[in-house]
């Protein structure tokens, strides 16, 4: 092969490298959405898991997974259901990902921020990630780069259908979020309809709203 053959060779291929990671990140997740081919489309990511110790068998044992000061809980639909109600009295922010959906793992940082910015106010995060129970350790590493030192749950049902239609995500597409008042109803959502996009600021705005209602 010439050297002009192999310089266009390498245009070509950074160039569809680059145009699915654009289409991933905007285009959200779906429920359907094959994990492995998700992952192998995307670029390499720079990735500082690697320097972090590895959560030992003994921590993840059971339904509960724990690194330092981050865990995670698996828990069914209804369980979740539980755990939201039993925060009444406070607004709160549920952020629905998966480690396999890059627009989720760009977005997350945003939940903490809100969740150290207004937690004094009477605000509670919480992130459901939506990987099959068997991803839960790749689901803790991710927590635990982030220091997501917050509410963290992960789907426990095998059948991930079930479990978005459980949740009511519409679509089946991720992220989703949904955000409950003080009275522990559900006040908005944000997600699943590409005919109303939204972005950070409209939940932050959505979340500021709510705190101000008694």
């Amino acid at each position: 092969m010439t050297p002009g053959a192999v310089y266009k060779a390498a245009r070509v291929t950074f160039g569809a490298s680059a145009g699915a990671a654009l289409l991933a990140l905007f285009s959200g997740c779906s429920a359907n959405t094959n994990p492995a081919t998700t992952e192998t489309r995307l670029p390499a990511q720079p990735s500082v898991v690697s320097s972090l110790p590895a959560p030992t068998k003994e921590s993840l044992t059971g339904t509960n997974a724990k690194a330092g000061n981050v865990s995670v809980q698996l828990v069914t639909p209804e369980e979740f259901k539980k755990l939201v109600a039993d925060q009444k009295g406070k607004v709160v922010l549920v952020d629905f990902w998966a480690t396999y959906c890059a627009p989720c793992r760009a977005k997350f940082p945003k939940t903490l921020e809100l969740a150290k910015k207004l937690g004094s106010q009477g605000f509670t995060a919480i992130s459901m990630s939506m990987d099959e129970p068997k991803e839960q350790p790749k689901v803790l590493h991710f927590l635990q780069e982030q220091n997501a030192e917050i509410i963290n749950l992960a789907n426990k049902l095998e059948d991930s259908e079930v479990a978005f239609g459980a949740l009511d995500i519409d679509g089946g597409a991720l992220p989703h979020y949904k955000i409950f008042g003080r009275n522990g109803k559900l006040r908005r959502k944000f997600g699943g309809d590409p005919d109303h996009p939204f972005d950070e600021k409209d939940i932050e705005k959505e979340v500021a709203a709510a705190l101000k209602e008694k």
